[in-house]
């Protein structure tokens, strides 16, 4: 069932790869057969798109990350987490840092507190949303992944929906404008 769930993940990617070349991207080969570069026209911030497995024997996924490929936030020690709050409508995100780093806890209030960023976040159908280490924002979306389970044997794209490759762009675009702001 893995073996399955690997070969649709790969085939999930190109498409996930064939909707962000609808807005001008194009894709490079990237460092595994489940990550791609996607270089960006006309003054697009070049992106990272990556399905990363989870889960083992009786059943997981392939989430689709979505990332800047270079850091636009300052590094920290170890990355921040973050979660949506409000329960019906997300009404911003909590930024948290991993560790006792200080920079890290001034960069997550800063973040937490930007109203334009928590309104483009609020837009995207993201699983999972945190800062990596080198200052990568990266967006596990719900969408444009594969999820398998063992018994019944199933494994089930989901299509990433329209208009969320724009709305993750838009996203990733906030987060790059809220460090500017976290360091100036």
């Amino acid at each position: 069932m893995r073996g399955l769930s690997k070969r649709r993940a790969a085939t999930t990617l190109r498409t996930d790869v064939e909707a962000f070349e609808r807005l001008g991207y194009r894709s490079e080969n990237g460092p595994s057969d489940f990550a791609v570069i996607l270089r960006g026209g006309q003054g697009a911030r070049d992106l990272r798109l990556e399905l990363t497995g989870e889960g083992a024997v009786f059943g997981g996924n392939w989430g689709l990350e979505v990332s800047t490929a270079e850091p636009v936030l300052p590094a920290t020690s170890g990355g921040l987490k973050a979660r949506g709050r409000g329960v019906v409508r997300m009404q911003g995100v909590r930024f948290r840092a991993r560790g006792g780093d200080e920079a890290a806890a001034q960069l997550a209030e800063a973040l937490s507190s930007d109203a334009s960023l928590a309104e483009a976040v609020a837009r995207v159908h993201f699983e999972r949303l945190f800062i990596a280490p080198d200052g990568r924002p990266v967006i596990r979306h719900i969408g444009g992944s594969v999820v398998w389970v063992l018994f019944p044997p199933i494994v089930r794209a989901t299509p990433l929906p329209e208009g969320q490759p724009e709305e993750i762009v838009r996203a990733l675009e906030a987060f790059a404008a809220a460090g500017g702001r976290a360091r100036g």
